[in-house]
């Protein structure tokens, strides 16, 4: 006979609430939640006074957003959950510590600093529980229900980070066969095409070059961008991938800065020459790693938008935490624009849907011919494109979004009658604003949108300025 089931775990935390619950007095609760409400600001500040001094920690807080949001979060979550006196209370504070875990997995929190946080909190109570006029053995009691319910609402969060990680590292395994899959003759040709511009524009100024005049750093062309932020996911672990980025120190850390000396000096031109050569040397070096490194995934083909044949959204999650990292490590931003075609079902409804998929296939090309090679372009959904600027500031980011909107509402849209059609957009601008969670910057875009759209359409908004992380 097959064992019995295993109970679901929110049963299993339900059952060990009741019997918790039912285990101490309904004084000493209230005992104990009058403490926790009265010292909750008290408690909530000498728990990010530790957090801040822990090296481990530090990373993820600023004093700024400690004091501007996440004191004043720690105080609903410690009333919430100690106020828990039936059943709707308890699902309640259960789906905040949900919530709290999914966010603490995508801002990929180390489990260890949400243990030494619970390990704070219970050391803070503890030290307040003198003040709730209970006895000696009830204060043992009112110890042991708050250590058992603050593990019962970690348990819960912990819960939800395991699952919610889990989904990231299958999206990210799923983005990374997508990528090997992607037309790597094409792209192979375009980073062929980004290398020869940068050696000319290179080339022109050190024969035509002034005193002053600025040297062009290849981590700065669209071939830098490219290797920074997409070749890092496709062919992660090459063994070509390390060679290429010390080739490009050398040429912009050693050669680089020596070519600028010796245009402010002009005065040997064999010194040029010899500088020249190296550079030179350096790029058929590199050519040759990027050629073996793309000759094995050459001609493969997978899984894009059926449609539109952009990336899908479900590579959002993979590709945002990897920016989102790189933003934190380099200290260069990036910007998300959402954009949303203005009146679509209108467009289904009297051109018909074949139309409108004209339309969204047109628009897809039109967003993948202006944005860079190493940008990224979604098909977000239905109408919906999301469009991420990698290495931009809010001005650049501005200027991208106005650029598309003015293209689409300017192009002449072919449907499959042979008639034309004008079509407009409205778009959400959202800049990463060091905030480690990569859905507050979503967010943030959607409700840009909503004001563009709200505004009247075809047109840009920017994303209230808020608060770094």
């Amino acid at each position: 006979m097959p064992p019995p089931a295993s109970p679901p775990p929110s049963e299993t935390v339900e059952a060990d609430w009741l019997k918790l619950f039912d285990s101490v007095s309904a004084e000493l609760r209230t005992a104990v939640r009058d403490v926790v409400v009265r010292h909750r600001a008290a408690m909530a500040d000498a728990f990010y006074v530790r957090m801040l001094a822990d090296n481990d920690a530090r990373p993820f807080l600023s004093h700024q957003a400690v004091h501007e949001r996440l004191r004043f979060s720690m105080q609903r979550w410690l009333e919430t959950l100690f106020s828990c006196v039936d059943h709707a209370a308890f699902t309640a504070a259960m789906a905040m510590q949900r919530h709290v875990g999914e966010v603490h997995s995508r801002v990929d929190l180390p489990v260890n600093l949400v243990a030494r946080g619970a390990r704070v909190l219970k050391g803070e109570i503890a030290h307040r529980l003198p003040d709730s006029g209970l006895d000696r053995e009830a204060l043992v009691d009112a110890v042991l229900y708050v250590d058992n319910l603050i593990d019962l609402a970690f348990e819960v969060m912990s819960s939800a980070y395991v699952a919610s990680h889990e989904r990231a590292a299958r999206i990210d395994e799923a983005y990374r066969v997508f990528s090997y899959g992607q037309n790597m003759s094409l792209e192979r040709e375009r980073q062929r095409a980004s290398l020869l511009d940068w050696e000319n524009r290179f080339l022109q100024a050190m024969m035509t070059g002034q005193s002053g005049d600025e040297l062009p750093l290849i981590s700065e062309s669209a071939f830098g961008l490219w290797l920074q932020h997409k070749a890092t996911a496709v062919f992660d672990g090459s063994a070509e991938l390390p060679s290429i980025r010390a080739v490009m120190r050398r040429l912009d850390d050693d050669l680089i800065p020596l070519c600028r000396l010796q245009l402010e000096a002009m005065d040997e031109r064999g010194e040029s020459r010899r500088l020249i050569k190296a550079v030179q040397s350096e790029l058929g070096q590199l050519k040759f790693l990027i050629g073996a490194m793309f000759e094995r995934f050459v001609d493969l083909e997978s899984g894009k938008d059926a449609l539109t044949q952009l990336l899908n959204r479900r590579f959002l999650p993979a590709i945002l935490t990897r920016e989102t990292e790189l933003a934190r490590s380099h200290h260069k931003s990036f910007a998300l624009l959402l954009i949303d075609v203005d009146h679509f079902k209108q467009i289904n409804d009297v051109y018909g849907h074949d139309a409108g998929d004209r339309v969204l296939q047109q628009i897809a090309s039109l967003l993948l011919n202006t944005v860079r090679s190493g940008d990224f372009v979604f098909r977000y959904g239905g109408e919906e494109f999301l469009v991420l600027l990698v290495e931009v500031d809010a001005q650049h980011a501005s200027r991208v979004a106005e650029k598309i909107r003015a293209r689409v509402q300017h192009e002449h849209f072919l449907l499959p009658d042979s008639r034309q059609l004008q079509v407009t957009t409205s778009i959400g601008i959202a800049l990463h604003d060091g905030h480690p969670d990569y859905q507050r910057l979503i967010n943030h875009a959607d409700d840009a949108l909503y004001r563009a759209k709200a505004g009247g359409r075809n047109r840009c908004e920017f994303a209230a300025a808020t608060s770094t992380a």
